[in-house]
């Protein structure tokens, strides 16, 4: 294979391996923000199952009743902005053409350079 052809074949590759290494990234943030959401709602509920164990009143558990909707529901909504943030963060970085055109003028860099060796190779035989 020659330089060129190697060049070429490496500024390719590179081009297109930066944008789905930040694809992937982004997608898996989603993912985390997902299960974090999850377990803090989850959290919440064992909590406020605690708390109602503990009322001796009837007074005390609607009360508890109460806070623990509250805190569940204010959980609830947390995880969705937290979700909806990281969504918004993944596709706004993977719409970005910017990376892909950084992909691209590093390869035709790669492709320049190998292209000059290879002339200046041939000159100097």
């Amino acid at each position: 294979m020659t330089p060129l052809a190697t060049a070429t074949v490496f500024g390719v590759a590179l081009a297109s391996g930066l944008p789905q290494s930040a694809a992937h990234a982004s997608s898996w943030e989603v993912r985390q923000e997902i299960r974090e959401g999850i377990r803090e709602v989850n959290r919440e509920k064992r909590e406020a199952r605690r708390e109602i164990k503990r009322c001796k009143t009837k007074r005390c558990a609607r009360r508890e009743i109460r806070e623990g909707y509250w805190e569940v529901q204010r959980e609830k909504g947390e995880a969705r902005r937290e979700t909806r943030r990281a969504l918004r963060d993944h596709y706004d970085d993977r719409n970005d053409g910017r990376k892909l055109l950084t992909g691209l003028a590093i390869g035709a860099a790669v492709v320049g350079i190998a292209t000059a060796v290879s002339n200046a190779s041939e000159d100097d035989d």
